[in-house]
């Protein structure tokens, strides 16, 4: 028979190795749901993340660089399985998958084995399988989700008023659980071994009174699980055996709610982060106004509601006129200081149902939700051209710039948010054509008259497959009555749009970004031409070809000519290239980078429309050029205007003083001829000589002008 002694150690043992069990797979519940939980939270901060890094990707083709990117970082994270974006087409732009993923299938069956071939295992139906898990993912909500042992996350990607696409995430809870698992119990196992070897030896020494802590260890441990309360601290007994359980069972519920808090933490981090990223979302950095994503939402709600309540939404386009002198002439930071001085300006001009926003760079929005009638609209562009088109004080500078106005109307818009943007936006660079500093309400005229430039700009592209362009040149005459040079000219001719003048198409192609097919087109036909053109007129005769601002920030365009050069295919001595004042300054840096690798391959230079843009002395004098072509407007205020003769011909001295070659254009009467070469002016170019024409017609044109220069040498000689 067993002493009392032997069952009760027997008893005791049994009652501890049961414990010892019961906390550990307790533990182990309340560990894996904490767990489970707890990557339920990651993963979804995760694709929460992602989404907002996506939405600068979602107008990206499908698979760009960026969308790419953004998912490759999904590599840090082991367990994620798989992710995909989709557009609001459902349509896939960019998929994801990790290693194992890729190991052992893409979703949640894996592949059979080699060896299992030739068992019944129907591959048909594992395939069937893995298409039903996928479809049923596809058909999730917008949410977190558990399905097989995997978490799935269904993001929306943008608001839900500007709704982009969407984002699955999975992960794969099965395999992260799992290895959480083992590495809990391996450091739990020899701990919980070790108090059973204690509570052995208690258990020889100490028998009845040792059951009674114990007793209330696991009744405080069993109101652990009926009340979920973690927070429980248990009595640490003055007994060894006891106050080691006890100290570990505290131990463990600190460890619990200490990972709790952190959970919490984490979550108030992400939400404090989702706010930051809001915010840096829909307002502007610099000025604190609303951005143009923030305008867009707000645009298209003002519109909605106006449409149901048949009521109107007015806009204000503007744009700051000479905010470009400031940036140039005082630097970026006076810029930057002068555009929050004037948007706190007309911030506190506006009323308190209007939105003024930062559509970017110097341009500005102003929706008004009330009183859209013209007269109030008018009133308040004067109130904010009056404040702005004066003289301001920034940062101890004296600033001055004005500020360009289109106003239009949702109801004139047909309630379309795009329309109504693109009529306000025609009407300010109506206002702009007028003079700047003043506001010009829309009208269907200037829609017709966007249509246009819209339809003018689609048929650029098909105009240049199509062979729609052609050159014309025409003549440079020098004071000796010889031909000095060509200029080619871009001429265009449409099917349905007839002819179309340079004034009008290369404006809209340089707004396009299209200018560049153009100049690489226009290099390509002279240097065609260029061998009847020489054989005709002389081995040196000199063609100009006209440079784009656009041309000098376009890699490609700078790239082939240089290139060209190099190669001779463009040969240099017979070039001379021509680009305006204005865009020499507004490019200055990179202009003369480039034109000192052109002059270095023999290149002429040319100052195109000297006169008129800013028209800087101390610039002309590092200008590296060899001719200055001064602007057609003074030679037409020859015989008409004392003082533009004599800016003319000080411009001719100038000009002749720093060694450059002096050209005028737009001649058209022998008086402004005479004129000119009584004052030393090197070459003559207008109609007076000859019109632009054809390379085949040249030789007719130019001789008929020629015949005219042997009479103008007799007067002056006179």
């Amino acid at each position: 028979m067993k002493s009392l002694r032997s069952e009760i150690s027997f008893n005791t043992i049994a009652s501890i190795a049961v414990v010892s069990a019961l906390i550990i797979g307790f533990s182990i519940v309340v560990y894996e749901k904490l767990y489970v939980e707890f990557v339920s939270a990651e993963v979804d901060a995760i694709a929460e993340n992602l989404s907002i890094d996506l939405l600068g990707s979602m107008n990206k083709p499908a698979g760009s660089f960026e969308q790419t990117q953004t998912l490759l970082r999904l590599d840090e994270y082991e367990y994620v399985q798989s992710a995909e974006i989709f557009n609001t087409e459902n349509e896939l732009l960019a998929s994801y998958s990790s290693q194992a993923a890729l190991t052992q299938g893409p979703y949640f069956s894996s592949s059979p084995s080699p060896q299992e071939d030739n068992a019944a295992i129907d591959r048909t139906l594992i395939l069937d399988e893995q298409y039903a898990e996928k479809k049923a993912v596809y058909s999730l909500p917008i949410g977190l989700h558990k399905l097989n042992s995997k978490v799935v996350v269904v993001k929306n990607i943008g608001e839900l008023d500007f709704l982009l696409g969407k984002l699955i995430l999975v992960f794969n809870l099965d395999a992260a659980l799992k290895e959480s698992r083992q590495r809990y119990i391996a450091a739990v196992t020899p701990f919980v071994v070790l108090l059973i070897i204690i509570s052995l030896f208690i258990t020889l020494r100490i028998q009845r009174r040792s059951l009674a802590p114990l007793e209330q260890l696991i009744s405080t441990m069993d109101s652990v699980v009926d009340e979920k309360n973690y927070g429980v601290v248990v009595k640490e007994f003055d007994k060894k055996e006891t106050a080691a359980l006890s100290h570990a069972f505290n131990n463990m519920m600190s460890n619990i709610q200490a990972q709790a808090r952190s959970n919490q933490q984490k979550t108030e981090l992400l939400q404090q982060q989702q706010s930051q990223m809001e915010l840096l979302a829909n307002y502007d950095s610099l000025t604190g106004l609303p951005n143009r994503q923030l305008l867009m939402k707000t645009l298209a709600s003002s519109i909605k509601r106006a449409k149901n309540e048949k009521t109107d939404v007015g806009l204000m386009f503007l744009d700051v006129d000479g905010f470009k002198s400031i940036n140039d002439s005082f630097g970026h930071d006076a810029g930057d200081k002068f555009l929050v001085y004037i948007s706190e300006t007309m911030k506190n001009l506006i009323p308190p149902n209007a939105v003024l926003g930062r559509l970017g760079g110097d341009e500005f929005l102003i929706i008004i939700n009330e009183n859209v009638e013209s007269d109030y609209l008018g009133s308040l562009a004067n109130k904010l051209i009056e404040a702005v088109s004066k003289s301001h004080e920034v940062n101890g500078l004296r600033l001055n710039a004005s500020v360009s106005i289109g106003i239009a109307s949702a109801s004139e818009s047909n309630f379309d948010k795009s329309l109504l943007i693109t009529n306000a936006d025609s009407a300010m660079y109506k206002a702009k054509d007028a003079g700047k500093a003043c506001w010009v309400m829309f009208t269907p005229e200037m829609f017709i008259e966007s249509q246009r430039k819209v339809f003018i700009s689609s048929k650029l592209s098909d105009g240049l497959a199509n062979d729609n362009f052609y050159l014309v040149y025409q003549a440079k005459i020098g004071a000796n009555g010889n031909i000095a040079g060509l200029e080619a000219l871009l001429r265009w001719h449409d099917e349905d749009l007839g002819n179309i003048s340079p004034y009008e198409f290369i404006p809209i192609a340089e707004k396009s970004d299209k200018i560049s097919l153009l100049t690489k087109w226009v290099i390509n036909s002279v240097c065609n031409d260029l061998p009847f053109i020489l054989k005709e007129f002389g081995s040196d005769t000199i063609v100009s070809l006209n440079l784009s601002p656009r041309d000098l920030n376009h890699i490609g365009v700078t790239d082939m000519i240089l290139n060209g050069l190099k190669s001779g295919d463009i040969p240099a001595k017979n070039i001379e290239f021509e680009i305006t004042e204005t865009a020499y300054m507004e490019n200055f840096d990179i202009a003369n980078s480039f034109f000192e690798a052109l002059k270095h391959f023999g290149c002429k230079l040319a100052l195109d429309d000297f006169g008129t843009g800013y028209s800087s002395l101390s610039y002309l004098t590092e200008f590296n050029i060899d001719t200055l072509k001064i602007d057609r407007q003074f030679v037409s205020q020859i015989g008409k205007s004392h003082r533009s003769e004599q800016i003319t011909v000080t411009i001719i001295e100038m000009a002749k003083a720093l060694n450059f070659t002096v050209c005028e254009e737009g001649v058209e009467t022998e008086e402004q001829a005479l004129f000119l070469l009584g004052h030393g002016c090197h070459m003559l170019q207008g109609y007076l000589y000859s019109k632009p024409c054809k390379v085949s017609e040249l030789w007719t044109s130019i001789t008929l002008g020629h015949t005219k220069q042997h009479s103008f040498d007799e007067r002056l000689m006179s």
